[in-house]
């Protein structure tokens, strides 16, 4: 009788061990998506522009313009001389 009572308080022990090996890990896991959460929501942002989604729709009109300005003061720069 002795032996099985030694293997049900040994199983017993071990399935304690078990059940609170693997509620530490789920908490662990827990706390770290909470401070992820948390310093996700209190970082910054990222965010540049007031409107991003209209600025990216008109992202080709953007560039367009851009190209054309540097074109146009590439036209109007004066040559350089050789004197």
């Amino acid at each position: 009788m002795t032996t099985e009572n030694n293997d049900a308080i040994a199983s017993k022990k071990a399935g304690r061990i078990i059940l609170f090996s693997m509620l530490a890990f789920f908490l662990v896991f827990a706390s770290v998506d909470a401070f992820f959460i948390y310093k996700a929501l209190t970082t910054n942002t990222g965010v540049v522009v007031e409107n991003p989604y209209e600025v990216g729709l008109n992202y080709n009109e953007i560039i367009q313009k851009a190209k054309q300005a540097q074109h146009d003061d590439i036209n109007e720069a004066p040559l350089p001389t050789d004197e």
